[in-house]
């Protein structure tokens, strides 16, 4: 479950002068439409926070290749939500960052 839509879970800069920018599901994604929204709501918080002077201030060598959104999760996507993720992944990209899912089983 995806939590907070306006707050950024975790923040780190790269030695590579990227950052990752991580997204945290505390158990299953919620398929929803309420949790499907909440989820496309949080990534936008970040798309929006990539485009800020701020980010670019911080992270001023980071590329769309170095710019990693990254969904970290303990329970795989069921196939609708891995649909649902595979257009997220466009549509990051679409926004100058690359997007991936981390499964952390038995966490």
């Amino acid at each position: 479950m995806v939590e907070n839509p306006q707050h950024i879970d975790l923040f780190g800069i790269r030695k590579d002068g990227g950052a990752d920018l991580v997204l945290v599901s505390h158990g299953p994604l919620d398929e929803s439409p309420q949790g499907q929204t909440l989820l496309l709501d949080k990534v936008e918080t970040y798309l929006k926070y990539i485009q800020t002077a701020d980010f670019r201030r911080q992270c001023p060598r980071a590329t769309p290749e170095k710019t990693h959104v990254v969904l970290l999760t303990h329970v795989r996507p069921s196939p609708l939500m891995r649909e649902l993720l595979q257009k997220v992944s466009l549509w990051v990209a679409d926004n100058q960052a690359t997007f991936s899912v981390r499964i952390e089983e038995g966490a």
